[in-house]
């Protein structure tokens, strides 16, 4: 039984590990992904842009150009992000959003959920006009 467990493991797909860089322009804060949104964000998610959103007003700038695909567990990530951002007042906008991350987010009508820009310079000005 121990074998056929281990076995089964190991035949699962290892998607990597999603990172998270923080920078900022303009005064807001921007947030990087690469790699995939998958269960590996949840991680970065929780200990780099949460507390972000956790101050009360924030506004905060999710690039999502460097992933280039997300899984069920990554849209739970962006939608806790999100949520949390809501409780506290606090805003997240989401741009570059890469065709098939577009499409899933499009198919699970989150983009009426989401705050979504086409790009980096379009957030920004989204994030300007909230003031």
């Amino acid at each position: 039984m121990t074998v056929r467990r281990l076995r089964l493991a190991c035949l699962r797909p290892r998607l990597g590990t999603m990172e998270v860089t923080i920078s900022s322009r303009d005064g807001f804060t921007i947030a990087a992904t690469k790699g995939v949104l998958d269960d590996s964000a949840k991680e970065p998610f929780r200990e780099k842009l949460h507390p972000l959103v956790g101050v009360k007003g924030t506004k905060l700038i999710v690039d999502l150009s460097g992933s280039q695909r997300v899984s069920s567990p990554g849209i739970g990530n962006m939608v806790a992000l999100n949520a949390d951002a809501n409780t506290n007042s606090s805003h997240v906008v989401f741009c570059n959003l890469q065709p098939y991350v577009k499409m899933v987010i499009s198919v699970t009508k989150l983009d009426k959920f989401f705050n979504i820009t086409a790009d980096l310079d379009t957030a920004v000005a989204w994030c300007q006009q909230q003031q």
